[in-house]
């Protein structure tokens, strides 16, 4: 999809949808007044049957004229107990669905005068627009299919109506940002027989050499074990398809911060999780490639953080692997030894996602940050606690939590801050190794948290669980499909542009 802006006239638009946001159902909204007229009053009569409300993202569409936009979507909204910006991105995914429904290829969108708001309804939209990618084999020459106009696959250019440069500005910045998550969707919802470790690595490489101030680096199974990162080494050993620890850096050249200063961000991809010798119920263990969706995530973010030109500099870390039971698979009982040189015992292997990512942390921590954010599905513990609105924000007391806190109510990336403490370790006591990694069910998320944080040491840390809102069952909110959610681009994009450590 492409992103473009023209004058505000609505009427003026050769569109196949226009959209306007109606606050108020009793009236026309000024800024489509012409073309109600143009219309002959058809806009002025649909509100007055009372089908657009404004506490809901209700939507009703008029055909339009000989003249102007093919059709004219009136969109209501008001705002949620949850606050205005989510409001305007359900109202945004609202009219890419409308634009579905109506084979609209290119949409206008008649903007509020507000920045954020702009920023949620252009989020909104392309959220909204997005399909999980379909694999089809080929076509008999015969049928319909195989005709020369092209199948319809969803709006092809937003036209925001808007000649203010800060609205410009903020709409760009949301359409690249947005377009960022759903790239990090199409990841993360990619079947493990198409995408690899191997595989995720190379679409970072690719992502680098797109922009000229982010590297990249990969470490292989060799690489990871001469390194004595045994944990991660461990949930590897099983498959025969290579592990890659990932490493993006930014580095835009007007950025002051050394390296033991700048964000890091940390990410679980395990690319298909059987659950390994403690293997799991066969029922809906299709969706485990969605496993990696932590990761994706980070690699979404760094793409955002690339294209928007975030002034900081930036780290990201993404442990990518399978999790597989063969004969040279890990077990319960076996003893790992961390990067750092934490000694493991392995009650469950199925608890695998800890293990990587506490050597990714580590590994970062050598490589120098100020502070680490990190982004994994990793206990269905969280799901019950939270369900699918929320992610778990798991730290201690600080500046980090409250700035990740706040990025998440800024962008719709909602975080709920959850204790660490040193007491739920205690749940991780072994009789053999410093720690088990996994222990009884009695605060199973808040105990995974707690045993990522002890190899973030004394580094300001928030562990991010992603479990209930990175996998979607159905399409909700403003996500248009079911599969991946992307969440967590936008909080780490928009933090890394606002953190200050």
């Amino acid at each position: 999809m492409d992103l473009s802006f023209t004058s505000p006239s609505a009427h003026d638009s050769d569109a196949d949808l226009v959209a306007v946001l109606v606050d108020d159902p009793t009236l026309v909204p000024s800024e489509v007044a012409a073309l109600d007229d143009q219309l002959s009053g058809a806009l002025a009569r649909e509100l007055a049957r009372g089908q657009v409300k404004a506490d809901a993202a209700s939507l009703v569409v008029v055909t339009g004229g000989a003249a102007g936009p093919g059709r004219v979507a009136l969109v209501g909204y008001g705002p949620e107990a949850d606050g205005r910006g989510d409001a305007l991105r359900v109202a945004g995914s609202k009219v890419a669905s409308a634009a579905r429904a109506a084979e609209a290829r290119t949409v206008a969108l008649v903007v509020p005068g507000d920045a954020a708001d702009v920023d949620a309804l252009v989020t909104g939209f392309v959220l909204g627009a997005f399909r999980i990618h379909k694999y089809t084999g080929p076509k008999d020459s015969s049928s319909d299919d195989a005709s020369t106009t092209p199948k319809y696959d969803g709006p092809e250019t937003l036209v925001v109506l808007t000649e203010d440069s800060a609205l410009r500005d903020a709409a760009t910045t949301a359409f690249a940002v947005a377009d960022a998550q759903n790239w990090a969707r199409d990841l993360a919802n990619a079947p493990a027989n198409r995408l690899m470790p191997v595989d995720l690595a190379a679409a970072a490489a690719s992502l680098a050499e797109q922009h000229e101030h982010l590297s990249f680096r990969e470490l292989t199974r060799t690489d990871i074990e001469g390194l004595g990162m045994g944990m991660f080494a461990a949930v590897a050993q099983g498959s025969a398809d290579e592990p890659r620890l990932i490493v993006l850096e930014w580095n835009p050249p007007a950025a002051t911060e050394s390296n033991e200063e700048r964000l890091a961000l940390v990410g679980k991809a395990v690319v298909f999780d059987t659950g390994g010798i403690s293997i799991k119920p066969s029922g809906g263990m299709e969706d485990m490639k969605l496993d990696k969706s932590g990761g994706c995530a980070v690699l979404g973010a760094m793409r955002a953080i690339a294209e928007t030109n975030v002034g900081r500099r930036v780290i990201a870390v993404v442990g990518a692997t399978t999790n597989m039971p063969d004969g040279d698979a890990y077990r319960p009982g076996d003893v790992v030894t961390a990067m750092d040189g934490t000694t493991v015992e392995i009650i469950s292997t199925d608890a695998e996602g800890r293990l990587v990512l506490g050597d990714c942390i580590s590994y970062v921590k050598g490589q120098g940050c100020g502070a680490i954010v990190e982004a994994s599905t990793l206990t269905g513990a969280m799901v019950i606690a939270l369900g699918h609105r929320y992610t778990g924000a798991i730290a201690k007391p600080g500046a980090l939590i409250d700035a990740v806190v706040a990025a998440g109510e800024r962008t719709g990336d909602h975080a709920w801050h959850l204790p660490m403490h040193d007491e739920y370790k205690a749940n991780l006591k072994s009789p053999c190794a410093d720690f088990k990694n996994s222990g009884s069910r009695d605060a199973g998320a808040l105990s995974a948290g707690s045993f990522l944080g002890h190899f973030a040491k004394d580094t300001p840390f928030v562990h991010l669980d992603v479990a209930g809102t990175a996998m979607l069952s159905k399409p909700r909110m403003w996500y248009g499909s079911k599969g991946a959610s992307g969440w967590g681009v936008r909080l780490m994009t928009d933090l890394a542009a606002a953190w200050k450590s």
